[in-house]
């Protein structure tokens, strides 16, 4: 019988040339074959995934769900998770009900309801799924975004260049005017900082304490509802909350700057206190004249503080509102004397880990001692003598809250009055007054239906990923009388920003 495969050679190939010609005719012919089993043997994967979601439960938590079918058992399926820009990874295992395999369901819960594990609504998420079956043989998902909203309101939102603000109900002109503002001080406080202003920044809008209290990061300070959180700033999420009101907009310009200046600097822990509040509010669109009163005050007293010395805020909260009056202050003569630039290269420089004393030695060719004096000249002040060393004083063994004014609060004008009161600004500053509690209004709807928030602003500072605003309830002194000062201070403040912006 005459073979199927006749080969034959020119009689010029010798016999060795012949055995390799033949011998690569039989590996083209197998590896057809292998390639063949192999396509195969991939068109049947052992797991194949129908769905896969995450939904938020804002304030509670989050659920991922994940459904597959597969023939084989599986051991594990382990959910994967970015939140923001953090810069590192979460995963955890998902419950499996494998009862009905080939259709195999998987689900988890993961908390954020208390402090160490908190979310900011508005946060972006990136996650994805890692499913390992009996054999060991693993298949990973693609990875997905969601944003993770407060599930207790439906939201709308209002897009404006790089800020995006959520809102609920009848409050679409009030979030078009925050985005407006938001680009503006964007604008103004991209080349003073240095920062990127290209990644998007989210703000959650609230109408209303009630809806805040439930929103904020310290449920503990919230529950109490001693205080009113009037806005607060995460930076490593690029999310801003801030509370609806007749100083949103200097709110929201101000803790956004925190966002912007912990970008530039890769840390918002590595630019001191001082510094780092002086640039929120020189970016702060609707700034108090209350500022000013303490600076003056504090200089015609005797009070300023060292700028070294602005770790952390004065337990006074007299002195707390002369330290943001000098932060804005010095903020002020730095870039008005040196310009944008030099203050952009200090918080880079800052971003490399020197101090401020060295970074401010390596860009402006002085520290702070010499800061200090220059900017005390600059407001006609008597310059820093260091005191001569004392006994070290005896710490306290609790810490003493610290307050703070952030923006300038309603005055006592309604929506619809252009116009400032002069004699609204000329509140003296005084030590441990005697006070009694305003009143604060009841957020009542206007014409238009937005809520026109009239409670005033006092801030309880913390050092977290950015800060926070709250001004106490009504009736809620907590045992220091000197709190409610600020309360009066903020009656007093003007709203530059409406009255300029205004049609």
């Amino acid at each position: 019988m005459q073979s199927n495969l006749n080969v034959t050679f020119p009689k010029t190939h010798t016999k060795r040339s012949s055995i390799l010609m033949v011998t690569a005719l039989l590996v083209v012919v197998f590896s057809f074959i292998g390639t063949g089993e192999h396509a195969s043997a991939q068109e049947a994967p052992p797991v194949t995934v129908i769905s896969s979601s995450v939904e938020s439960q804002f304030p509670e938590g989050m659920t991922f769900k994940l459904d597959a079918e597969s023939e084989l058992r599986i051991d594990d399926i382990r959910v994967t998770f970015e939140i923001g820009d953090r810069g590192s990874t979460q995963y955890a295992y998902l419950d499996l009900d494998q009862t009905s395999r080939p259709l195999v369901n998987g689900e988890l819960f993961h908390r954020t309801n208390s402090r160490d594990r908190y979310i900011p609504p508005g946060t972006m998420i990136k996650y994805w799924f890692e499913i390992t079956d009996e054999t060991g043989e693993t298949m990973l998902t693609e990875p997905e975004f969601f944003r993770f909203d407060d599930a207790r309101f439906e939201w709308e939102e209002v897009t404006l260049g790089t800020v995006t603000i959520l809102y609920h109900g009848p409050v679409r002109t009030r979030a078009e005017r925050l985005a407006e503002a938001a680009v503006e001080s964007l604008g103004i406080m991209g080349p003073v900082t240095g920062a990127d202003t290209e990644t998007p920044i989210v703000m959650t809008l609230y109408n209303n304490n009630a809806e805040m209290i439930e929103a904020v990061v310290s449920r503990s300070l919230a529950s109490s509802r001693e205080l009113i959180t009037e806005g607060q700033a995460f930076d490593a999420e690029s999310v801003v909350l801030v509370l609806a009101g007749r100083s949103d907009i200097g709110t929201a310009t101000h803790e956004m700057t925190h966002i912007l200046v912990a970008r530039a600097a890769r840390s918002s822990g590595a630019v001191p206190l001082w510094l780092n509040e002086g640039l929120a509010e020189y970016g702060n669109l609707d700034q108090t004249v209350s500022y000013e009163r303490f600076l003056e005050w504090a200089e015609g007293t005797d009070r300023l503080i060292p700028l070294k010395a602005l770790r952390s805020f004065p337990g006074d909260p007299n002195l707390t509102l002369v330290a943001y009056g000098q932060g804005r202050s010095a903020v002020k003569y730095m870039i008005d004397e040196y310009g944008k630039e030099k203050m952009a290269e200090l918080l880079t420089t800052l971003g490399t880990g020197l101090g401020i004393d060295a970074a401010l030695d390596v860009v402006y060719g002085f520290g702070i001692d010499g800061l200090e004096n220059l900017w005390r000249e600059s407001i006609g002040a008597e310059p820093y003598i260091e005191p001569t060393p004392g006994p070290t004083p005896t710490p306290n063994a609790e810490p003493t809250p610290t307050y703070k004014l952030l923006t300038s609060p309603p005055s006592s004008s309604s929506p619809d009055d252009d116009s400032d009161s002069e004699s609204n600004d000329e509140v003296e500053p005084t030590v441990a007054p005697e006070v009694v509690a305003p009143e604060i209004e009841v957020d009542e709807p206007s014409e238009s239906g937005e809520v026109e928030s009239e409670e005033p602003v006092l801030i309880a500072e913390e050092q977290a990923s950015g800060g926070f605003c709250s001004s106490p309830s009504e009736g809620s002194i907590d045992g220091t009388s000197g709190a409610w000062l600020l309360v009066i201070v903020g009656l007093a403040a003007g709203g530059r920003y409406r009255a300029q912006h205004k049609s």
